[in-house]
């Protein structure tokens, strides 16, 4: 055996250590997250954690289309020390032709000082591998806009976006204007408009396909925000679990394992930290808030 093919051999075997452990890591974090959230044991139906945030966790079947939970959190639009907060492109990343770098929604909520966040867009990440890990590059497939600033326009998607006094804007078609464009200081992207005007549409198959998912949910007239990650349940019983809530508009962001919800330090009754989820993610959506004196 030459030294060159004893060198290329440790290298391998170093690779495939490093890749086969970082892979378990995962894969234990994953099998904790779906163990030790699959039921709402300890967590109240519905309570104010934040100034204008109450929040809840909803035990759903076992039936057909659900045999998980929700965990959904209000937001009022209205409420004093209320402010947005969108994943912003990642200028190293950009220097490399990527949008982002992924990053865990609980790491987000922490470093940016949030009181709760959910994952946001699809995305594609630079890797191929079957467990992708922080810090590695991506691209989001819907848009998102922060601080006035698109990501790329693609009108494939539709986006609730908010102007500058957080009044936010869903329409039931896809793409958007120069005009909304303009106006609109944050922004998120997704796909499945399937709850408007308080009804749930269910006219497609896949409205009853049972897997994780996360859902934003609007009362336009309120000023209402809702985010809500469900586990083993449908599109179908997502909707209906945010119309119930009083969501009169909502869609879908990305789901499955990319489905995620944590909690900021300062929250009331619950503790803090990721409330479901594990996998890094390109973009994610939340809000910052005021304590509850």
């Amino acid at each position: 055996m030459t030294a060159g093919v004893y060198q290329r051999m440790l290298s391998n075997l170093s690779w495939a250590s490093h890749f086969l452990s970082g892979a378990l890591v995962v894969l234990l974090a994953a099998l904790l997250a779906l163990s030790i959230e699959s039921t709402c044991s300890g967590q109240p139906a519905a309570v104010e954690i934040f100034e204008g945030i109450p929040s809840g966790c909803k035990q759903l079947g076992p039936s057909e289309q659900a045999r998980g939970v929700v965990h959904w959190v209000r937001i009022d639009l209205t409420a004093p020390g209320i402010a947005l907060y969108v994943t912003s492109q990642d200028p190293t990343a950009l220097s490399q032709g990527w949008q982002y770098r992924l990053r865990r929604v609980g790491d987000v909520v922490v470093r940016e000082h949030l009181a709760v966040a959910i994952n946001g867009t699809l995305f594609d990440a630079k890797s191929n591998r079957l467990f992708q890990m922080s810090g590695e590059l991506a691209n989001a497939k819907e848009p998102v806009v922060a601080n006035h600033t698109i990501s790329h326009a693609w009108l494939d998607a539709y986006l609730l976006w908010f102007d500058d006094q957080l009044t936010p804007h869903l329409r039931p078609s896809k793409g958007f204007t120069e005009a909304e464009l303009a106006t609109a200081k944050w922004g998120i992207g997704g796909q499945d408009f399937w709850l408007q005007d308080g009804h749930v549409w269910s006219g497609d198959r896949r409205c009853f396909t049972v897997d994780a998912h996360t859902a934003v949910g609007v009362d336009l007239p309120r000023k209402l925000l809702f985010l809500a990650v469900g586990t083993h349940l449908s599109p179908n019983i997502m909707f209906q679990t945010l119309a119930d809530l009083g969501a009169r508009d909502g869609m879908l962001l990305d789901g499955g394992s990319s489905a995620s919800m944590a909690i900021g330090t300062g929250a009331k009754v619950v503790s803090p930290g990721t409330v479901y989820g594990w996998r890094p993610v390109a973009t994610q959506f939340g809000v910052r808030a005021e304590p509850l004196r």
